[in-house]
């Protein structure tokens, strides 16, 4: 999974390119494009991420939904 070489990534998440494309991954598998990472972001509520794709054309939060990581646009 490319990351792009802007991509923003928050500084205070100890994340590595390889759970960035565990991330992506499970955006496509949820049925939602993601080919390269633009950004990588806690969501406010500490309960996921926020995720930016293909040059932050397309935004997604990822979040824990009783147990279980749900997908949603944003």
């Amino acid at each position: 999974m490319p990351i792009e070489t802007d991509a923003e990534i928050d500084p205070g998440l100890k994340v590595d390119g390889e759970q960035m494309s565990e991330f992506a991954h499970f955006v496509r598998a949820s049925g939602y494009r993601c080919d390269s990472v633009s950004a990588l972001r806690p969501l406010p509520s500490a309960r996921g991420y926020k995720l930016a794709c293909n040059r932050s054309n397309y935004r997604y939060a990822i979040e824990d939904n009783g147990g279980r990581l749900v997908v949603t646009v944003e």
